[in-house]
Formats: structure tokens, sequence, C-alpha cells
């Protein structure tokens, strides 16, 4: 039950493509757009020579395409976050592409215009997500320690096994064991998953902006239902197999 723990935890949380799927719904991309273009307006209209084009309103594509952009910066070994960057690059991008379809030539002052507010729209964004960087750090570091514990536990679970099969000397009564087993460690896990998700949510409501708030909030809950599902699932198994072994014991 502890290797499908930690084997769900690196297909979920510690997953890029997990998170990049449950992050791109509908729901969640409609938040990133409508927190983006709050961000955006006061940065880009500011300026008189971008004031007459519409581009820095995102649309649902533009946001996924920055999901997966800073997605994939979150997992990578670099800590530090530039998804503001990220995103003031997509504005780039089509500003002057509608800059083009208005005959006007002023890519390298949009591009004056993006550098000089990357550092600003970076540091909007890191005080948005308060403590979430300071998490991404140890995220590697995770990965490897959960695959190593993985190993080792799926070790000693066999030593166990083997072990406890010899002592009983009987396959049912081998398996009323492991019902029990599986029943004790369900619980535990629960426990477990409680007490970390809870925190979790507290932090979120905290310390995270209004619309990323919702984001993450959705994120979190699909991991929390994977995690409370298998765990469930295991546990009614292991009270199957416990009950009906249950008269090889005496």
């Amino acid at each position: 039950m502890v290797i499908v723990f930690l084997g769900i935890t690196l297909s979920t949380v510690l997953n890029s493509n997990y998170v990049k799927k449950v992050v791109s719904s509908e729901a969640n991309v409609t938040l990133i757009k409508n927190y983006t273009n709050q961000r955006l307006g006061r940065l880009v209209n500011s300026y008189s020579i971008s004031t007459n084009l519409s581009s820095v309103n995102l649309t649902n594509k533009d946001v996924k395409k920055i999901i997966n952009t800073s997605v994939d910066e979150v997992y990578s070994d670099d800590s530090q976050l530039t998804i503001g960057s990220a995103i003031l690059a997509t504005i780039s991008t089509k500003l002057k592409a509608e800059a083009q379809n208005y005959g006007l030539n002023i890519d390298n002052e949009i591009d004056t215009v993006i550098k000089s507010n990357e550092d600003l729209m970076n540091q909007i964004v890191d005080n948005d997500l308060g403590p979430i960087e300071t998490v991404i750090v140890k995220i590697q570091t995770i990965k490897k320690l959960i695959k190593i514990v993985m190993v080792a536990a799926a070790g000693i679970f066999i030593l166990l096994a083997i072990r406890l099969r010899s002592k009983v000397g009987s396959n049912m009564l081998f398996f009323h064991h492991l019902g029990t087993v599986g029943i004790c460690t369900s619980i535990l896990l629960a426990i477990v998953l409680g007490c970390v998700y809870y925190p979790l949510q507290d932090i979120i409501v905290s310390n995270i902006d209004y619309n990323v708030r919702d984001v993450l909030y959705n994120v979190l809950n699909g991991i929390f239902l994977s995690y409370i599902t298998i765990i469930f699932m295991v546990f009614i198994v292991s009270l199957i197999d416990w009950g009906s072994t249950m008269k090889y014991k005496y």
C-alpha cells in the first residue's frame, strides 16, 4: 500500500504531464486567463505605442501555451520562477503580429517595452504565488527520494511476505494477515493524507491570489481524489480478503 501511495505521488503531483492536464482544464484556463489579463492590463496598455492593440487580452490557446511553458519550468532544475517572462513573451508575439496587420513596424519598440517589464511581471507573479516557489526547489530531491523509498519498500515487502508465508504455513492464513495489514495501512495512510491535505489547503487560502487560488484548489482536489480513491479501493479489497479468510485463523 505504501508503494502504491508513493507511486501515485510520482504519477500526479510530481509528474509534469499530469499537472499540465489538470491545470489545462477549461475551468482552470478561464481562471488563469482572467488573472493574467488583469495583471497585463495596466502594464502593456499604459504605453501609448500599444494602446490601440488588443493583443494584451490572452485567449484560451495563449493561456494553454503559457501553462505548458510554466509547468516545464516548475519541474526543471532551476528554482527561480520566470512565468511572468513566459506571459510577456506570448504577448510580445501577439503584439508584433497585430502591429504588422496595422502596417506598423514597431518590433524593436515592443521588445523594449516587454523587456523593461519582465522583472516587474515576474515579481507580481512571485508575490501572487506566495510560498509555492519555496517548495519548487525541493521537487527534484523529493522525486529521487520517493523512487529510492519505493524500491526499498518493495524489497522489504517481498522479504516480509516470504517470511510471513514461511511462518504461517498456510496460504489462507497468509492472505488473512495480508488483509489485516492492508486494512491498517489504508487507515494510517488516510490519516496521513488528511494531515497533509488540510495544511496545504490553509497555505493556499492564506497566501495565494484569488484566481490562482482556485486553480491550485482544483489541482489539489484532483490529486487528493486520486489518493483517496486508491486508498478506499485497497481498504475494501483488504476487508473482503480479511473477512473471507477469517475462519482459517482458528
